[in-house]
């Protein structure tokens, strides 16, 4: 008598993974990610067409992109400073620019759900973060030592753009006490000038950005 197939699942501690289809062709497990699964091209062109602030920009199609460009050109002197903040959104070519009031309006559910969101959230940036950083050739506890100085960048960046790139608000004081805005002014890029502006900026550290 011929034995039983054993048709139980096999048990396993590599989680499911969930398929994201790039703009190369390309399929990476965003629960599995790891450096050899970041192709450069197709985070300079997810990042160079997706809007900052959900597009809600004015008159303007201002992207992530060039948000990054914007930090890394005022991030000092130091180069993995610089590098850190042009990557420092990068994270948002695999699963977009997950905003503040998207956040918060999470946040506001976690009692309804029983879920942290926010802890969610964060803890979903800094694994693909961990990802992207390792393939830039960047320690990701090296990285943890730039995470203030990087916030507090970014921070003058949104409020630079809020002067420059949005409609005045109706109700300015939403926005709670911003940092001191750059001197510099914003003038918007565009998909094509933002993508070949951060490839370019890639670059600088020998990482190519165009799929040469």
């Amino acid at each position: 008598m011929a034995a039983a197939l054993d048709t139980a699942p096999a048990t396993s501690t590599h989680p499911a993974p969930v398929w994201k289809h790039m703009a190369s062709g390309r399929v990476v497990d965003l629960v599995n990610l790891t450096a050899d699964d970041i192709h450069w091209p197709d985070i300079v062109a997810a990042l160079s067409r997706l809007a900052r602030f959900d597009g809600a920009t004015g008159n303007c199609f201002y992207v992530v992109a060039q948000h990054c460009c914007i930090a890394h050109d005022h991030a000092g002197d130091d180069p993995t400073a610089r590098l850190l903040a042009l990557l420092h959104d990068a994270h948002e070519g695999l699963i977009g620019d997950i905003t503040t009031p998207t956040v918060a309006l999470l946040q506001r559910l976690d009692g309804a759900v029983g879920d942290d969101a926010k802890g969610l959230v964060d803890f979903a940036k800094r694994r693909i973060d961990a990802a992207i950083f390792a393939a830039a050739g960047i320690n990701a506890t090296h990285a943890d030592t730039y995470r203030r100085l990087i916030h507090a960048l970014d921070a003058r960046v949104m409020a630079t753009e809020i002067r420059d790139v949005l409609t005045p608000s109706h109700r300015p004081e939403t926005w709670g006490q911003l940092a001191a805005p750059l001197t510099t002014r914003i003038k918007p890029w565009g998909a094509d000038k933002a993508a070949e502006e951060f490839a370019a900026r890639l670059g600088l550290y020998g990482i190519d950005g165009r799929g040469l």
